[in-house]
């Protein structure tokens, strides 16, 4: 077989990509400044092992989510602390800066040490987290990660894997979309704030979408197709601007619109010819069924709406071409696309035609970075243990009290149970290593997980502790009900307690 004469920079790519995450390279910075003072203050607690558990606490607000999300995202989450080791110098800066430089003169010296033990200048945080797969089902309440060592050095993991929230969410949409059509596309770039979050985004889509059946695949991101060409497909048509170019005050518009629509057909053989620029019911319809009659030699010529009452401009444009004679052409909207949308604007052409949708093609760019911030699903990220004994972080707003010990989870039928790592569970487990004494094991194929998502996504409809962690809640909620009663009592006799 010939060599791939792409497969070098390809390589440099993907490893830049997810390096571009290693935050800021390395410095330990990346994070709260709080996490330095709680361990420098108390450094026998920061040493101890513990367990932290990262929790969505709330499910999309969107039809047929049903409290379901779906995992994705762990190779540009956890690049962010373990792409590749610490540097012993760069701990060293570090602890020159905050301890006498920062505003606040704080460093956990103690636990940055017990890493600088290790020797030689790569050092790997002594760090273990299990977590569900990528394109696992789970339901929100339910913790979806564990992260176990010592509890001073997991704490500082917090910010950044709290970001889990937009994979997640970003997966879960793809196949609420999904469910929706087997024909959504991305032709959001522009909408991500940089290119690397619309990467993230495309192969958190990928694995939520039903990657497998050839949704979620095509995109105008240009740099996606090239560092996953196995993944991904570029979609490219005219514009707007390549639109307007021809116009001038001596020539109609209508003569201006149609130069350029002929122009590009007979130079590309295939477009989504955009109808709204001038009027999409009258002289762009026009223009459009001219272009398609004068190419005979394609049939890859079809139309784009995207204002206006696209439903009903839909029903129009597959109307006007059946009675030309011209056979089902592919029929883009877009405007705001969202899985009710598009619900809607097959439904209506059913209803108008009595023709099934199977030409009319979704843009759902906007969609997919709506709702897209850690409020939406309540993004947590709690200790749940310390030195073998259980935590729990209580609430007086419900669904805030986590869930204690060193949580595992299992699947058992239609329900998913929260169990602690010592107990023996009837079910099968869900939970794999992904990190390994700080080296990322988990490397699992995309189309992998998006066929897990595939077959989970309908098979849990309710979650419940395991024995030992209900009895752990059970104990610490009795605790925390009398002593909150007890204290009541004596504030309201005027004692100071």
């Amino acid at each position: 077989m010939p060599l791939d004469p792409f497969a070098l920079k390809r390589a440099q790519m993907r490893d830049e990509f997810f390096a571009k995450l290693f935050l800021l390279g390395g410095w330990l910075g990346g994070t709260d400044t709080y996490k330095r003072t709680m361990w420098a203050a108390v450094p026998d607690v920061a040493l101890q092992p513990a367990a932290y558990t990262l929790t969505l606490r709330k499910g999309l607000p969107e039809a047929g989510a049903n409290n379901r999300l779906v995992m994705a995202g762990h190779e540009a989450m956890l690049a962010q602390w373990f792409h590749r080791p610490l540097l012993r110098a760069d701990i060293e800066l570090a602890r020159d800066w905050y301890a006498a430089h920062s505003n606040t003169k704080a460093f956990p010296a103690e636990v940055w040490d017990a890493v600088l033990a290790q020797g030689g200048d790569a050092l790997a945080l002594p760090l273990d987290v299990w977590g569900f797969p990528g394109g696992q089902t789970f339901l929100a309440g339910v913790p979806c990660l564990t992260f176990e060592g010592p509890g001073g050095l997991i704490s500082y993991l917090e910010p950044a894997m709290c970001r889990y929230f937009a994979p997640v969410i970003q997966a879960t949409k793809a196949r609420l979309m999904s469910e929706a059509t087997p024909r959504d596309a991305e032709f959001g770039l522009r909408s991500a704030p940089v290119e690397v979050c619309n990467l993230i985004l495309l192969l958190a889509r990928f694995v939520g979408g039903a990657g497998l059946k050839g949704a979620a695949q095509l995109t105008s991101n240009d740099t996606a197709e090239f560092l996953w060409p196995e993944l991904f497909k570029s979609i490219g048509t005219i514009g707007h601007e390549m639109m307007c170019a021809a116009q001038s005050f001596d020539k109609t518009l209508a003569a201006a619109e149609y130069e350029m629509m002929d122009r590009f057909v007979s130079k590309m053989g295939t477009a989504s010819l955009l109808c709204d620029l001038v009027d999409a019911e009258t002289v762009g319809l026009e223009n459009a069924l001219r272009v398609i009659r004068a190419h005979p030699e394609t049939d890859r010529v079809g139309v784009r709406v995207d204002s206006g009452d696209i439903a009903a401009q839909c029903v129009l444009y597959f109307e006007r071409m059946k009675a030309l004679g011209i056979p089902p052409r592919v029929i883009v909207f877009e405007d705001e696309v969202t899985p009710d949308g598009v619900r809607a604007v097959y439904d209506t052409f059913r209803q108008r035609t009595g023709t099934e949708p199977t030409m009319l093609f979704p843009g759902a760019g906007g969609y997919w970075w709506k709702l897209v911030h850690r409020d939406t699903v309540s993004a947590a990220f709690k200790r749940t243990a310390t030195a073998g004994r259980p935590n729990v972080k209580f609430s007086n707003s419900p669904g805030k009290e986590t869930l204690p010990g060193c949580v595992r989870v299992y699947a058992r039928g239609d329900a998913l149970v929260v169990a602690d790592a010592s107990e023996v569970i009837d079910g099968e487990p869900l939970f794999v290593k992904l990190v390994d004494r700080g080296r990322v094991v988990y490397d699992e194929d995309y189309r992998a997980q998006a066929a897990r998502a595939e077959k989970t996504w309908g098979c849990y409809n309710r979650w419940e502790p395991s024995p030992l962690v209900a009895d752990h809640l059970a104990r610490f909620r009795a605790m925390r009900a009398a002593e909150v009663a007890a204290a009541r009592g004596r504030l309201s006799s005027g004692g100071s307690g």
